[in-house]
C-alpha cells in the first residue's frame, strides 16, 4: 500500500481512507507554515532538536502537555515514504527561542500563559516560503540516492479573490508551476468537477477551515488522482 507522510491539517484527513499513513501528523504536529514544516522533516531525520524543547514547539506535545521522543523509526518513516502531502496553509510564522512552533502557542488561551508574550509573530516573505520549498524539494526529492518528484503541494481553502490567503495561494502556485511541483488548488479542483465549495464545507466558520462529510469524500477524490500521476 503506498505510503503518505501528511504535513499539513484535518483538510487532508481523507486520506486514511485509502493510504498508510505515517506518524507524523497525529502523533507530533499539524505543521502550517513552510519553515515548520521544514523543522519537523529536519527533526524527523536528524534528531536536531532537544526532547525537552519538543514540549512547545510540535502540536501534540502542546495539547497533552509533554515531550516527543525522537526515535530511529520516525528517520524511517520519512525515508520510506512514497508521497508527501504538504499543506501551506499559512505564511504567518511564530519564533520562540529560535525554533518555530505551533500556532495554538501563540492563540490558544489554553495553552500560551507562559509563552504568549515571548513568541515572534511575523509574515514569511515570498523569497523566504520559495526557498523552503526548495529546501523541502532538496531533501524529500533525494532520499535515499532516488531522484524522483514524491511532493504534492496544497494550498488553503480560498474562495475569494482578495486577500491574505488568497495571495499566498497564487504564490504557491506560481512557485509550483515554475519548479514543476504538483499543485492542488483546493477549490479549483472541487469546483471544475462540478461541486459547488459551499457545499462541500462547515459554513458556520468565520473563517473556511472544515469539509464536511461529502467535502472529505471529494477531496479524497482529487488527491487520489494527483498521486496516482506521481506513482506512475
Amino acid at each position: 500500500m503506498t505510503s503518505i507522510t501528511i504535513l499539513g491539517s484535518c483538510r487532508q484527513d481523507s486520506l486514511y481512507n485509502n493510504y498508510r499513513i505515517t506518524s507524523l501528523k497525529n502523533n507530533i504536529s499539524y505543521p502550517h507554515y513552510s519553515k515548520e514544516i521544514l523543522q519537523l522533516i529536519n527533526f524527523c531525520l536528524n534528531n536536531n532538536i532537544p526532547e525537552e524543547e519538543t514540549k512547545y514547539i510540535f502540536r501534540s506535545a502542546i495539547l497533552s502537555n509533554s515531550t516527543i521522543k525522537w526515535s530511529e523509526s520516525l528517520k524511517n518513516e520519512v525515508l520510506n515514504t512514497d508521497v508527501f502531502i504538504i499543506e501551506i496553509a499559512s505564511r504567518i510564522s511564530y519564533s520562540y527561542n529560535d525554533k518555530y512552533v505551533h500556532h495554538i502557542l501563540y492563540d490558544d488561551t489554553k495553552y500560551n500563559n507562559n509563552y504568549k508574550n515571548k513568541i515572534i509573530v511575523r509574515d514569511l516573505t515570498d523569497e523566504e516560503i520559495e526557498n523552503d520549498i526548495d529546501e523541502l524539494c532538496k531533501i524529500l526529492n533525494n532520499r535515499n540516492n532516488i531522484k524522483k518528484n514524491n511532493i504534492i503541494i496544497v494550498g488553503h481553502i480560498v474562495t475569494k479573490p482578495s486577500g491574505k490567503r488568497y495571495d499566498l495561494l497564487c504564490l504557491l502556485e506560481n512557485i509550483c508551476n515554475k519548479k514543476n511541483i504538483p499543485f492542488i488548488n483546493p477549490v479549483k479542483e472541487i469546483t471544475k468537477r462540478g461541486n459547488r465549495i459551499l457545499d462541500l464545507v462547515n459554513t458556520n466558520e468565520h473563517h473556511i477551515n472544515h469539509y464536511n462529510d461529502r467535502g472529505h469524500s471529494i477531496i479524497g477524490n482529487i488527491y487520489r488522482d494527483f498521486i496516482d500521476k506521481i506513482k506512475v
